[in-house]
């Protein structure tokens, strides 16, 4: 996984951070529903700079006057509604503190691009660059790359604070559809990004910022029905993944923190559908993730580690998704620390599909999986795993520790393939007591660990973990408590 991963992202990974825009959620409020064509009073329109707005004529020297103008004037800008504005270069705002960028019902076009960036450019441009820019809101707006030929993002946001990105469209972009990234890790900060849409992009929400909230936002690849799919010459399998220019849904590269991802909806992903690198201190919840092409959540703590300040991944919260049909893995962990995995629902029904449906993998620590709901089609795959040491490539000290499976609704041919020191606490199909009386009953595997008293009303059994050197050897003593919870001595446990 980690190899193919590597060729996948190759010479990607130390860009992916470059194609980032942010947004918070303390900025000014909307544009008023009756702003004018040529504006009102605490604002610039575009048009009173010289845009046409009519999908032909170049308004990008026009639009660009009008953010510069802001700057300075501290007025909010207008994109009349009804119009399409064509631009060749890059926006930029810059400096911008307590305006809105409103756009509701108007479209900026890139047609063509005078300053297209080499495809090797670590730094791609953006449609609307937001830089160093303060309580600043980009409301309504849709961009569209009209020929999709260059590396751009939509939206990226450079050294921001307290921006709110709301109800944005963003299409067909060969890079992010919209970013928060800079340079250095947790730069930009205070950052929403709510009700958007992105659509037809290489990435589509993308950030390694801090305090960044990517809430109820909509990412479509439609990897398997668009022209750029055939255009590349690759055809859908069954099982396999084919390389494009769709890569992953939403996005939090090494050193983001604090970062919400909840409330979206993520359809059919070039590859995985939230996906991030070594970072510290994510939610995930409430996402619903149809048929991705690799993974449906893949934390990976290998990737970039180095810009984490622990390594690793550490303190990831997966709680509420709904997962469907993944062509990999759909919910897999890789070196992270701290993980709750807790009531998911993740389902595989391809019998064919190489899916996992969650796989807590190499080098994680401290992860409990419980209350989900699980699904596995495939009869020769396992619904959850956990890591050993075994490993075709040879790798060392792999194991994953420290993991508890418990509580699950497991529906599978191979319900759990686990190491013996993962603790596993599961329900067992019900039998049936004298006397009608259906009971269920609990399967453990594990060491379980008791700190205090453990009361049975109706007996406990033990069995021994290892064999004993000779018949009637004491291999156990089990201490044994009265009703009330007082000890009442101990019961010797035989060899026999």
């Amino acid at each position: 996984m980690i190899s193919r991963r590597g060729a996948l992202r190759a010479g990607l990974a130390s860009t992916a951070a470059v194609g980032a825009v942010a947004v918070t959620g303390s900025a000014a409020q909307a544009a008023p529903a009756d702003a004018a064509a040529a504006g009102g009073e605490g604002w610039i329109s575009v048009l009173d700079h010289g845009a046409a707005g009519d999908g032909t004529t170049d308004d990008t020297a026009a639009i660009q006057a009008a953010l510069n103008a802001a700057a300075t004037s501290s007025k909010s800008v207008v994109f009349p509604a009804g119009r399409t504005y064509k631009i060749t270069d890059q926006l930029s705002a810059r400096n911008l503190t307590d305006v809105v960028i409103s756009g509701y019902g108007a479209t900026v076009a890139l047609v063509g691009g005078r300053r297209a960036p080499d495809p090797a450019e670590k730094d791609p441009y953006a449609l609307l660059l937001l830089e160093n820019c303060t309580r600043v809101k980009l409301v309504g707006l849709t961009l569209h790359d009209t020929t999709r030929t260059y590396r751009q993002n939509g939206v990226r946001i450079i050294k921001g604070t307290g921006l709110v990105i709301d109800s944005v469209r963003v299409q067909s972009m060969r890079y992010n559809g919209i970013a928060v990234f800079d340079a250095t890790p947790r730069t930009s900060d205070d950052i929403l990004i709510t009700n958007c849409t992105t659509e037809d992009t290489r990435f589509g929400i993308s950030t390694n910022g801090r305090d960044v909230r990517i809430v109820n936002n909509h990412v479509a690849m439609d990897y398997t029905s668009t022209e750029e799919y055939k255009r590349l010459g690759a055809h859908p399998g069954p099982t396999k993944p084919y390389e494009s220019d769709y890569f992953d849904g939403i996005c939090v590269w090494a050193g983001g923190t604090r970062t919400v991802i909840a409330g979206n909806t993520l359809a059919e992903i070039g590859q995985s559908a939230i996906w991030t690198q070594a970072v510290t201190h994510v939610t995930i919840a409430n996402n619903t993730i149809f048929a991705p092409h690799l993974h449906g959540i893949e934390i990976d703590g290998t990737a970039e580690a180095s810009k984490s300040p622990v390594g690793r991944t550490m303190g990831i919260s997966i709680t509420g998704n709904t997962i469907v049909n993944s062509v990999k893995g759909a919910l897999t962990l890789l070196s992270t620390t701290d993980a709750t995995i807790a009531g998911n629902s993740v389902i595989n029904t391809v019998a064919n599909a190489e899916a996992t449906c969650i796989a807590i993998n190499s080098r994680s620590h401290k992860v409990t999986v419980t209350g989900n709901v699980v699904r596995q089609a495939n009869p020769k795959l396992p619904a959850i795993f956990v890591k050993d040491n075994t490993d075709a490539a040879g790798e060392a000290d792999a194991r994953s520790t420290d993991v508890t499976v418990a509580w699950n609704t497991v529906e599978a041919v191979q319900p759990i393939w686990a190491h013996p020191g993962t603790v596993i606490i599961q329900r067992v199909d019900s039998t049936h007591a004298p006397g009608g009386t259906e009971r269920a009953e609990i399967a453990t595997q594990g060491t379980l660990k008791a700190v205090g008293k453990v009361l049975a009303t109706e007996g406990l059994g033990v069995g021994n973990y290892v064999a004993a050197t000779s018949v009637g050897a004491i291999v156990r003593k089990m201490q044994v408590f009265s009703a009330t919870g007082e000890p009442i001595g101990w019961i010797p446990i035989y060899n026999s």
